[in-house]
């Protein structure tokens, strides 16, 4: 355009654009980068969602302590405590991580736990443990 005119304002204002066009879009990404970064909860599973669906299958009686992330923003990451009297927890394993593949969710580690079964964590406690408090001496005899 500056070669067929002589406004030499045009190079500027076209600069400008292209940056404001720049600019919009990285803040359209901004929250999702930061999303990433923090390992937060993927927008698009519901875990009360998820939840409901793990305790249709057979053999599951509840499911607590379940955790969701994503590292890249395409593959997700699950962990749960499953409780179940199953004698053949690999098949109660198999329909959990059939249904969460279905959902979206490609690893899963899932902690198998029976009904009568006091777990510890069954309520999320996220405690830090200072190591140079807890010094551990091994002595041979």
């Amino acid at each position: 355009i500056m070669k067929f005119t002589d406004i030499s304002l045009i190079d500027a204002l076209m600069s400008m654009g292209v940056s404001s066009f720049i600019l919009i879009n990285a803040l359209k990404n901004f929250k999702e980068i930061i999303d990433l970064v923090l390992e937060k909860t993927p927008t698009n599973i519901s875990i009360e969602d998820l939840k409901h669906h793990i305790c249709e299958i057979t053999g599951v009686i509840g499911v607590h302590h379940l955790h969701l992330w994503s590292i890249d923003g395409s593959t997700n990451y699950a962990t749960m405590h499953i409780v179940t009297n199953e004698q053949d927890i690999h098949e109660v394993k198999k329909k959990i991580k059939e249904m969460l593949r279905e959902n979206q969710i490609a690893h899963t580690t899932i902690e198998i736990e029976r009904e009568n079964e006091k777990c510890d964590e069954e309520e999320c406690n996220i405690q830090t443990i200072n190591i140079e408090e807890h010094h551990h001496h091994h002595h041979n005899h």
